[in-house]
């Protein structure tokens, strides 16, 4: 009985292989390309704008052919989406009681995994949240963030992002800027 049987699961399994075409004619040109490289600028938002005056912020992402202007918009709205990223947000410069006081920068480096929508041929929209690392004055943080942006793509391969992200030290109060920056898909 064990021999028919895998006798029986060969011959399917040859046969449904078998079946599959390889031919390059019958697969379908991806639209998008895979990988996009953003920088521009973040602007501090809340209580955050009280002690950082901006920032800068580089960042790349990685998706399955979703980025840059595309020929149709994809059969799959919704796709899977990773970036990685680092900002740097300039302290400001105050007088306390009389005396000078400068804050120092803060580094916010983060790897988030997310989601990416394609409503149209010409932009997409993400929502991604994960880990990251801070850096204020020498201590380095975990922390915890997410992201919200949205891409207009002008040609085939430069866009404009606008975004917001949230940024969420453990013991502290959320962190919230606005970015704008340019983006090259390739």
């Amino acid at each position: 009985m064990k021999k028919i049987l895998f006798f029986v699961l060969v011959c399917c399994s040859t046969k449904f292989s078998a079946a599959q075409s390889t031919d390059s004619t019958t697969k379908k040109k991806a639209p998008g390309k895979q990988q996009a490289v953003s920088a521009g600028i973040s602007i501090p938002l809340g209580d955050f704008a009280s002690t950082h005056i901006g920032g800068i912020a580089v960042e790349y992402s990685r998706s399955d052919h979703r980025f840059g202007k595309l020929t149709t918009t994809p059969s799959r709205k919704m796709g899977l989406l990773l970036e990685a990223g680092l900002a740097y947000y300039f302290g400001k410069k105050e007088t306390v009681s009389g005396y000078p006081y400068d804050y120092p920068g803060y580094y916010f480096l983060h790897v988030y995994p997310g989601l990416l929508y394609n409503p149209c041929k010409n932009g997409n929209i993400s929502l991604s949240a994960g880990p990251a690392l801070g850096l204020y004055n020498g201590d380095l943080k975990f922390n915890i963030g997410a992201k919200l942006q949205g891409t207009w793509y002008i040609n085939e391969k430069t866009g404009i992002t606008p975004g917001i992200l949230v940024m969420k030290e453990s013991g502290a109060d959320p962190l919230w800027a606005a970015s704008l920056k340019a983006t090259m898909a390739f």
